[in-house]
């Protein structure tokens, strides 16, 4: 079996004749016959049958056809990945991000990606988790930043950032910035938060109803900006994940970590399934894997400099 009999009965299958086959690839009629007659013989079945208006796959010509059409792929990717060494990385990515993820990440990726890769154009996309996750089922981006959880089966996702949830509030002068908060606490607490498409949301309900604690959502809000700002100028509370350790202090805001139990979101770097294995992608699937590795934890703002600042 070779790839030119593989080649020409595509050909055929994808023309439904011989005769258009042959005139689609410039080869005489019994020359392509004479290849699909090997390759016939060679997997010793019958993939084609012709007849007055053509010709008419068997059902092992339709599965070969499948496998066919993959081995072809996977040798013009082979090709193409070979010719790529010599070449610069070029062209254009596009990526969606969680929007917490890109106000860490983004400008990071784009700064090293200019850097490194000057002919190289990086598109960044951000959203809510749900709005991503929509988007990746579309494939509408050549990479995303998705939320999964532990059971996840998504082939070919790897692991990026860990999230940890915090409960954000105004700041109590009688109690310490950053002290820990119990889940079943926040029964207690009025929250702003997310519909129930996005995945800190769904996170936050499912143990809500696993430990038997009642959430009191005062408001949906799907926006990551406009819930941040109800938390620092109107003193409302909210549930955000942060990557690393959150800052103590900031616009007037107090990051108080959830336990009994610890929650965290697991973030994924996932490509779409419509998408080559390119050059230019893994460029960039290399960079996010790199930066996951070197982004440090905010700095922490202490009482003192709090009060110093007010």
């Amino acid at each position: 079996m070779d790839i030119k009999q593989i080649a020409y009965f595509q050909a055929v299958a994808d023309c439904g004749s011989f005769a258009k086959a042959s005139e689609r690839l410039h080869i005489s009629q019994p020359a392509i016959s004479a290849q699909i007659g090997q390759l016939e013989a060679e997997l010793a079945a019958t993939l084609l049958v012709r007849h007055a208006r053509g010709i008419r796959l068997t059902p092992a010509g339709v599965v070969f056809l499948e496998h066919g059409r993959e081995i072809l792929a996977k040798i013009e990717q082979a090709r193409s990945a070979v010719a790529d060494l010599d070449r610069e990385v070029s062209g254009s990515v596009t990526i969606a991000m969680i929007t917490t993820i890109a106000n860490v990440v983004a400008p990071r990726l784009l700064e090293r990606a200019k850097l490194i890769f000057p002919k190289l154009e990086v598109k960044i996309f951000e959203a809510l988790s749900g709005e991503v996750t929509a988007w990746h089922a579309g494939s509408r981006f050549d990479l995303s930043i998705l939320y999964l959880p532990d059971t996840h089966k998504v082939v070919g996702a790897t692991p990026f950032l860990n999230e940890r949830l915090y409960l954000l509030g105004p700041i109590d002068r009688d109690r310490e910035l950053g002290e820990p908060v119990r889940f079943a606490d926040l029964g207690g607490v009025p929250l702003h938060h997310t519909s129930r498409i996005h995945a800190c949301r769904l996170l936050l309900d499912s143990m809500a109803s696993k430990l038997n604690v009642e959430l009191n959502i005062v408001a949906e809000i799907d926006s990551i900006t406009l819930l941040y700002d109800f938390v620092a100028a109107r003193n409302a509370y909210s549930v955000f994940p942060c990557i690393g350790e959150a800052p103590e202090f900031q616009r007037a805001v107090d990051y108080r970590p959830i336990i009994e139990p610890a929650l965290a979101l697991q973030s994924y770097i996932v490509r779409a399934t419509n998408r080559p294995n390119c050059r230019p992608i893994n460029a960039v699937v290399q960079l996010l894997s790199e930066l996951a590795e070197e982004i440090t934890s905010p700095h922490k703002v202490t009482r003192q400099e709090c009060s110093v600042g007010a």
